[in-house]
């Protein structure tokens, strides 16, 4: 956010069900919060891009597909070796699309195949002009670097067993193939009687005789609608079937033509039943959250020898009562049933076990085999995740005040929290702003009949809008209950004229003054110089030398400023050094506003990060 011209690379790992997606999504909000709000952003900018390769991975971040973001389509690694990635249409439709681009989160890394990695750097390196690593846009790769493929045929059998002995509808829904190609007659009838036999990942996923059994688990066999979140490999229960006739076929023959799925998310297909809401009604269907998946066609060649192309229409649907481990990747499950009939790896068994949220929802059946012990010898992600670890530390900058905080010393917080109004919970939630012990916050936006009790915390000085209408006034100061016996009210002046105001708070404890400014942009800095003088004599008089002053200045703490030059010497006669590092910002803007000085230099003081106001807050720890 303050550095945007410096590109990171970074790796984030994880087990299954730690949260992975959830903070790709906090990522996601945080970033786009500040992007929306720059002044050269437009509403259709696209700063950020969530991708994976699967549909299914990239429904779980809401995100899209690496093919359908860059339009790689087919024979991505014929086109990568001539070096002919796009079309002049597609790139010049890309450079307009995503010329904000400043980010990109690669999910499920590990099902990425190394063509498609390069891919995606080489078309950013051609729409942005630039040879940096992906054209100088920012990456961040999520996964566990233990994704493994693997089918297992005992998946089909499993599914057809469960279907025959369920005692719910059954269907069969036969699909209609055709051929395309100048062959026989009778090599064409040949040629559809092999297309029958073949297993279903090798006609693109859509089997010949799908049996459908109502109530039972299915999961989408094709990317239909990613945006809409119904993707390759997302779950659903069959609910009904619907029989019908194909306009395009002479046969009046009624088939199953349609298919009601409930999705586990009711936001899944809500476009889509929205598109469909005519041919919903005409089906009798009046459930609110069940989505209608229609026949499509997808062709595929019987073997790399003919040119002869075989076109098949089915619903795009499979049994998914079991799945494949590779299936099961990106999902997480309350309960699973871990076959153990073939030797798994290491890295296959962990994968398989992780998908469940606990233990007591995991179940072994079959012989357990204790996997040979992974080594740096023999398993190159331990390698690699064993040298990242040691060299490739990602160094957080953000310092958690509580974290560093001496039991015996006080933190103090001050916060532009830019409408407490609108913000509260957010305040009243956050861990770092209560495990402080002084809050100071400003512009508010209160009223005098709004009520922002926190917990544990009692308000010893407030301020409020003076006109009915919320503005930009307002400041409020929070003291631990704790620490009540031991803080007193030294100074309080707020100084109004017409838009124009500053606030200074001072309030003393063991012996040290801390001193809150408010001045808003427009006030003189004189206004607020004549307020700082009247709260230092104050402390001075009760014989307090130990001084804080923190808060919105209002005044860039940098030469160009015109008020920058009578701070500093303010501050030099008050014997108060600046304690910020001059090098960072307070503000979503670049600017450095949120100040804070003392006489003691042995306090810590930083800037922490606020999601909800474009001002950062700032704390200070306090030495007892």
């Amino acid at each position: 956010k303050t550095n945007p011209s410096e590109p990171f690379y970074h790796f984030l790992s994880g087990g299954a069900g730690v949260g992975k997606s959830t903070l790709i999504n906090a990522i996601k909000q945080v970033l786009e919060r500040f992007w929306v709000h720059q002044p050269s952003n437009k509403p259709e900018d696209i700063n950020i891009l969530a991708v994976a390769p699967t549909g299914k991975a990239a429904i779980g971040i809401n995100g899209t597909t690496i093919d359908s973001a860059f339009g790689f389509g087919f024979n991505v690694k014929d086109k990568l070796r001539i070096g002919r990635m796009l079309n002049s249409d597609t790139r010049n439709t890309l450079a307009c699309t995503l010329h904000k681009l400043k980010l990109i989160i690669l999910d499920e890394i590990s099902m990425c195949s190394f063509y498609k990695f390069q891919a995606m750097n080489s078309v950013l390196q051609e729409i942005f002009e630039n040879n940096k690593p992906f054209g100088g846009v920012s990456v961040i790769t999520v996964d566990k670097v233990t994704t493994l493929y693997y089918c297992n045929a005992d998946v089909d059998a499993f599914n057809n067993l469960f279907l025959a002995v369920s005692p719910n509808e059954k269907i069969v829904s036969r699909a209609l193939d055709s051929c395309s190609g100048t062959k026989s007659r009778a090599t064409i009838t040949y040629m559809l009687s092999q297309a029958q036999k073949l297993q279903h990942k090798k006609t693109q996923n859509m089997q010949y005789l799908l049996k459908l059994c109502v109530e039972t688990k299915y999961i989408v066999s094709h990317n239909i609608a990613v945006p809409d979140g119904i993707s390759n490999g997302s779950p659903c229960i069959l609910k009904k079937v619907i029989y019908g006739q194909l306009c395009e076929k002479n046969s009046r023959e009624r088939i199953p033509i349609r298919a009601y799925v409930q999705f586990e998310k009711e936001s899944t297909g809500e476009k889509t039943r929205q598109r469909l809401q005519n041919i919903i009604k005409a089906d009798g269907i009046t459930e609110k959250n069940w989505t209608p998946i229609q026949r499509i066609c997808r062709s595929f060649s019987l073997n790399e020898n003919t040119h002869i192309q075989v076109t098949r229409n089915q619903l795009p649907l499979l049994p998914s009562n079991a799945q494949t481990i590779h299936c099961s990747q990106s999902c997480t499950y309350d309960n699973i049933l871990v076959f153990l009939n073939k030797t798994l790896s290491r890295k296959l068994l962990y994968t398989a076990c992780s998908r469940v949220t606990s233990l007591s929802g995991l179940y072994l059946s079959g012989i357990y085999k204790k996997p040979a012990r992974a080594t740096l010898e023999n398993d190159p992600s331990l390698r690699e995740m064993t040298r990242m670890r040691n060299e490739a530390q990602l160094q957080f900058s953000l310092i958690f005040p509580e974290d560093v905080k001496n039991k015996d010393n006080t933190v103090v917080l001050f916060h532009n929290v830019r409408s407490l109004n609108l913000h509260f919970e957010n305040i009243s939630c956050d861990p770092t702003f209560i495990a402080s012990d002084v809050i100071m916050l400003a512009e508010t936006w209160s009223k005098p009949e709004d009520k922002y009790d926190i917990n544990n915390f009692t308000i010893i000085s407030r301020t409020d809008c003076k006109s009915p209408k919320r503005k930009a006034f307002g400041t409020l100061v929070y003291v631990k209950n704790y620490l009540l016996p031991h803080v007193n009210i030294l100074f309080q002046n707020e100084s109004i004229s017409g838009t124009n105001h500053s606030t200074v708070v001072a309030l003393t404890m063991f012996s040290k003054t801390v001193i809150m400014v408010y001045k808003s942009p427009k006030t003189a800095w004189n206004v607020l110089k004549q307020q700082l003088q009247q709260a230092i004599t104050k402390s001075l008089e009760n014989h307090i030398n130990d001084i804080t002053i923190m808060g919105d200045f209002n005044i860039k703490y940098q030469v160009s400023d015109p008020n920058y030059t009578n701070l500093k010497s303010f501050m030099t006669e008050a014997n108060c050094s600046m304690l910020l590092d001059a090098t960072k910002v307070s503000t979503d803007h670049s600017s450095l506003i949120d100040l804070c000085f003392s006489t003691n230099t042995l306090n810590n003081a930083d800037i922490f990060e606020s999601v909800t106001s474009d001002h950062k807050p700032i704390w200070i720890e306090l030495g007892m």
